[in-house]
């Protein structure tokens, strides 16, 4: 498990905010900060601002828990929801949850695929159709990255929920029987995909009589 993130951040007065929350945030963003909330353990959500280096930082580090230090308070946090803007490359909002460390969290790990599966070697192709595991753990346990070792896959072959090799103490959530990763044969992928669906999915081509017509 990596160490919680220590980032000094900013208090917001909750009610300075109230219906103004979208001018709030813009002007914050203009100066150069991320505007979140800490919410949890049945106290009052406290919004903050980070400085946008410090939010990089921690995306950057992947980590799920924070230590955050508002004027002589510390919070720490688990990361629970990251809010991109519609080009998906700056972060204009994050949800905390407030957490303890030796409290019993549910939360999501990334699965990261180690190895070259034998039936790639074959002709096969690798799809994993799981990137990411919900799981319960308490949270200063919570792992940086599940492992998933593909080495031995033939073609035909699978790797399930149930297969998978769990850091102690960490219960995955998800459904046994879910499927993570196989190797299929390239015709079965060309199956997979519904005689005519390519043409289908072509844009149409207005012509001009048409056009003509619509107008």
């Amino acid at each position: 498990m990596a160490d919680a993130v220590k980032i000094r951040v900013e208090a917001r007065d909750s009610a300075k905010n109230k219906g103004t929350g979208t001018r709030v945030s813009r002007r914050l963003r203009k100066q150069g900060k991320v505007p979140a909330i800490i919410y949890g353990h049945k106290q009052v959500p406290q919004p903050i601002a980070l400085v946008k280096e410090d939010v990089q930082r921690m995306i950057k580090a992947q980590t799920h828990l924070a230590e955050l230090t508002i004027g002589d308070a510390v919070e720490t946090v688990l990361v629970r929801d990251v809010q991109w803007d519609h080009l998906g490359r700056e972060i204009i909002h994050l949800d905390f949850a407030r957490v303890s460390a030796d409290e019993s969290i549910e939360t999501e790990v990334r699965l990261d695929f180690r190895g070259v599966a034998a039936g790639v070697a074959e002709g096969g192709i690798l799809e994993s159709l799981l990137h990411e595991l919900k799981v319960s753990c308490l949270a200063a346990s919570i792992p940086d990255v599940i492992r998933v070792d593909v080495t031995a896959l033939q073609i035909g072959h699978a790797i399930h929920v149930r297969d998978l090799v769990m850091p102690e103490n960490v219960t995955a959530l998800e459904e046994p029987d879910k499927l993570v990763v196989h190797v299929s044969t390239r015709a079965a992928v060309v199956e997979a995909v519904p005689e005519g669906e390519a043409a289908a999915v072509q844009p149409e081509v207005i012509k001009p009589e048409r056009k003509e017509k619509e107008d």
